[in-house]
């Protein structure tokens, strides 16, 4: 037996107006902010200062990116690692606001449509459509504020399917999240694949550590696990620690998600959710 949930066809319909609602819900860049640029095909020289010099590849921007930085993603794919180490992920920096959905000509970023540029965080970094071989993490977000942003993005092709059950590559086949509170806005996980916590996991497990993590706008369709969580999966150590792990979700989405224990959609153990209409 597996769990799972569904919706009905009204889900794109739905998808469709978090989309319009969400993805300009923004304010332009300040004069004081320092803007990253990512684009794939770019040809200059691939320093990140201009779209024509854009670094090629994600990784650079985060490795050279400071607090109080934006980097600006332009449609395309992109992957943790152009190698086969599956450990490797992006990893998200504290203060750091990382944006996708951009042609790769824009000045301000409330020009940025991220539903016609669509831009993917991939983990499928070994033999094409070959799961077996993906990214365990496509996205870290562990030991991150609310100064964190990752908007605008398809994350999908994670597979965090290491054994054994106490490894970290078993859990959050899309987004792994430990002691970590980012914002994470705009997004849709799809088709990742873990042990526990299919599309995204989170823990707090050390004593007084304290997690808020805010969803908003995001939709998480046909991720998978072997145990709980296919969409979201929370959870405290055991025993329960002095800890607190906060949920909170605005206009999420949950379609299609599977477990093959429970929790098709969530499973959260021992945190708090914060709900504010939410459609699962």
């Amino acid at each position: 037996m597996f769990a799972k949930n569904e919706k009905f066809p009204m889900f794109r319909i739905v998808l469709a107006l978090i989309l319009v609602a969400g993805f300009f819900d923004v304010t332009n860049a300040t004069a004081d902010v320092t803007v990253r640029y990512v684009k794939w095909d770019a040809t200059g020289a691939n320093d990140g200062s201009s779209w024509t010099d854009a670094y090629t590849d994600l990784q650079s921007a985060l490795s050279a990116a400071s607090a109080g930085d934006e980097i600006w993603v332009a449609a395309g794919t992109y992957k943790p690692t152009s190698g086969t180490d599956r450990t490797v992920s992006f990893v998200l920096k504290n203060g750091v606001a990382v944006y996708g959905g951009f042609a790769g000509n824009e000045t301000s970023r409330d020009q940025r449509n991220p539903t016609t540029n669509v831009t993917i965080l991939s983990g499928d970094i070994g033999t094409a459509d070959d799961i077996s071989d993906n990214s365990y993490h496509v996205v870290v977000s562990s030991n991150t504020d609310n100064s964190t942003l990752l908007d605008g993005f398809t994350i999908t092709g994670g597979n965090a399917n290491a054994s054994p059950t106490s490894s970290e590559y078993f859990y959050g086949g899309g987004m792994y999240n430990d002691m970590g509170s980012p914002r994470l806005n705009n997004l849709i996980f799809t088709n990742n694949h873990a042990g526990f916590g299919g599309g995204l996991y989170s823990q707090c497990a050390v004593n007084g550590c304290a997690v808020d993590l805010t969803l908003t706008n995001t939709v998480f369709s046909n991720n998978s696990v072997m145990t709980e969580g296919g969409g979201i999966a929370t959870q405290f150590s055991t025993p329960p620690l002095s800890a607190s792990h906060r949920l909170s979700l605005t206009n999420v989405t949950l379609i299609n998600n599977t477990a093959g224990r429970a929790g098709g959609g969530i499973s959260n153990r021992g945190g708090g959710v914060d709900v504010h209409e939410r459609d699962l």
